[in-house]
């Protein structure tokens, strides 16, 4: 009985149990820590692998263009083997070290961005290197029946090299014509503009660097501090670009300019990549440091703006105020073409970044001291002479060839464009300038999409005369006149700059003083079309003939005299003021970036 119940009590008793459960436990724990130790090891090995991957592709990316001295092997391949070595690896840790070129651009699989090249390829900029090593195992060992275990890692880095640049957009001076930015502002928000030249001079002394500018449109329309590739690419309002001005402080003189927009109950949008451009995406991945170093005058950001809000837009400034001997009255329509699209007036890109400017437009009428032609003959007087005078210049295009980072002299070229003229060729003949004297169909002038056609051209009114001839008098007697002239070779399809131009005053492009020579041709006897109105050709009599065919048979060379200088003066004062350049080819190097090195993959 007494065993029967001492085996009862026994089995009924649970005491030290936990011991049991902590064995197992325990046993397990040393289980879980010793592949703890192991894959510690191993993640710890990968991470300094990997390390020593990026460093080597950093390395051969900065040797990448580096010229061959006495050794047998490429500079960025000695420079990666040498990286390898000061990491405490063998040579043969190096598994491969290619280089290439590589592309930023989120719609492409980050896998297929680095294409492979040779180091012959001008358009190298990365680098890829893959290391292998063997890490060791030690608990692990143990039940893998080996002491060890193969690790690999690759890196890709890549050189991007940058410049900003801006083609065709600047003003001149703002000597006079100032009302003329009053009309880009009036037909802007379709209402009546009137501020001083000082208000405009304000802006034109103001600089502002891009980064400071973007930071604060970003503030104006609500995006995330830093984010510039959304800033540069969303859609905002003129009022948006004032208010960011005003909101930086810098502009220290009358802001009535501004204060104008912004008080205006009208909408005008725009996207911010029509004025500030980025080709290729990997300029979104340096856009701070880019934009930093870009300085802008705040009149031109202003008017570049305008520019892109009035394409197609047929601006109006009637009774402008030249200030020039013989213009009685000049009345301005002009108009401003499409750009190309995603360019901007400035452009942010690697080699191979382009900017496109926008064919311009102007209608002039000009009411011309009737002095000017006072020796037409005994018996005729002057009445008026008025110049209905159409200008038009063609697009063109800039392309960023070559990016010299290694120029470090003043004196040195550190980026070539290709500044080729292949818009101007054209079935109907697009040129440099065109200019036409006559009246073409308002419709006709507005349609930017197709080139002014000569044929479309009629005669107009120009001058007024009144003939005596003895006891007879002709009081009114209307001529009319015709003409066309157009000048369309450039001298200079590459355009270089200098370390020390970097920032500096914009380069021309163009054929020369086209202005004067193509108003030469335009007047030149032989082009000119001379002819009585219609309605004036039925009042003259037998009597006025003779004295009309001398006044017919001298004008045509009286008129390239008289007529030129005053032409001249307008037309170069307007394309000035307005920062049009005859040609299109008013270049700016803002900006160089070089050297940034970034690990993309």
């Amino acid at each position: 009985m007494r065993i029967r119940a001492f085996l009862q009590q026994y089995s009924a008793d649970e005491s030290g149990a936990v011991v049991i459960i902590f064995a197992l436990f325990l046993t397990v724990s040393m289980g879980f820590l010793a592949v703890g130790i192991d894959l510690g090891s191993l993640y710890f090995h990968q991470k300094t692998l990997q390390t020593q991957a990026d460093m080597v592709a950093v390395s051969a990316v900065l040797n990448l263009h580096e010229e061959m001295q006495g050794s047998a092997s490429a500079p960025y391949l000695d420079a990666g083997t040498k990286t390898v070595r000061g990491n405490a690896l063998s040579a043969g840790a190096l598994t491969t070290l290619s280089v290439g070129r590589y592309d930023y651009d989120p719609s492409t699989p980050t896998e297929d961005r680095f294409t492979h090249g040779s180091v012959s390829d001008e358009d190298l900029n990365a680098a890829k290197a893959t290391l292998s090593d063997t890490a060791p195992l030690f608990f692990a060992q143990s039940f893998l029946n080996t002491d060890s275990t193969e690790m690999s890692a690759s890196a890709t880095a890549a050189r991007f090299d940058f410049a900003s640049f801006s083609l065709g957009s600047r003003l001149l001076s703002l000597n006079s014509g100032e009302s003329i930015l009053d009309g880009l502002l009036g037909s802007a928000f379709d209402t009546t503009v009137d501020l001083d030249l000082l208000d405009y001079q304000a802006l034109l002394d103001t600089q502002i660097d891009l980064l400071t500018f973007s930071d604060a449109l970003g503030n104006r329309i609500g995006a995330a501090a830093g984010n510039y590739e959304t800033i540069l690419t969303s859609n905002i309002e003129l009022a948006d670009i004032a208010g960011a001005i005003l909101d930086t402080g810098l502009v220290s003189g009358s802001t009535d300019v501004l204060t104008t927009i912004l008080n205006s109950t009208a909408v005008r949008g725009l996207n911010a990549a029509d004025l500030i451009g980025m080709d290729g995406g990997a300029v979104a991945l340096q856009l701070e440091d880019i934009l930093a170093g870009v300085n802008v005058n705040v009149l031109d950001l202003l008017k570049g703006s305008l520019d892109i809000v009035n394409e197609g837009r047929i601006v109006e400034v009637n009774g402008l105020d030249l200030n020039l001997e013989n213009v009685l009255n000049v009345d301005l329509d002009l108009v401003v073409g499409e750009r190309e699209e995603q360019s901007g007036w400035i452009m942010l890109g690697e080699r191979g970044a382009t900017v496109h400017t926008a064919q311009v437009r102007l209608k002039l009428d000009l009411d011309l001291s009737p002095t000017l032609l006072s020796n037409l003959g005994t018996g005729v007087s002057v009445l008026a002479l008025y110049v209905p005078l159409y200008v038009e210049i063609a697009s063109a295009t800039a392309t960023l060839t070559n990016l010299n980072c290694k120029a470090a002299a003043q004196s040195d070229t550190v980026a070539i464009f290709d500044t080729g003229f292949t818009p101007f060729e054209g079935v109907t003949g697009t040129h440099v300038v065109e200019m036409f004297i006559g009246n073409f169909d308002p419709l006709i002038f507005k349609d930017m999409t197709t080139p002014l056609d000569p044929a479309d051209l009629q005669p107009a009114n120009f001058l007024d005369l009144s003939l005596s001839v003895l006891i007879f008098r002709l009081n009114l007697l209307t001529l009319q006149l015709q003409s066309h002239a157009g000048v369309g070779v450039s001298q200079q399809p590459v355009v270089e700059f200098f370390v020390s131009e970097i920032g500096g005053a914009p380069k021309t492009i163009s054929s020369g003083e086209l202005v004067n020579s193509t108003l030469q041709t335009l007047l030149d006897p032989n082009v000119l079309e001379v002819n009585v109105e219609s309605e004036s050709l039925s009042l003259v009599s037998s009597v006025f003939s003779s004295l009309l065919n001398v006044v017919l048979g001298i004008l045509p060379d009286q008129l390239l005299g008289a007529l030129l200088e005053p032409l001249d003066l307008v037309v170069d004062g307007l394309l000035n003021t307005l920062g049009i350049g005859i040609g299109q080819g008013d270049l700016t190097l803002d900006g160089v970036s070089c050297g940034k090195v970034i690990l993309v993959h």
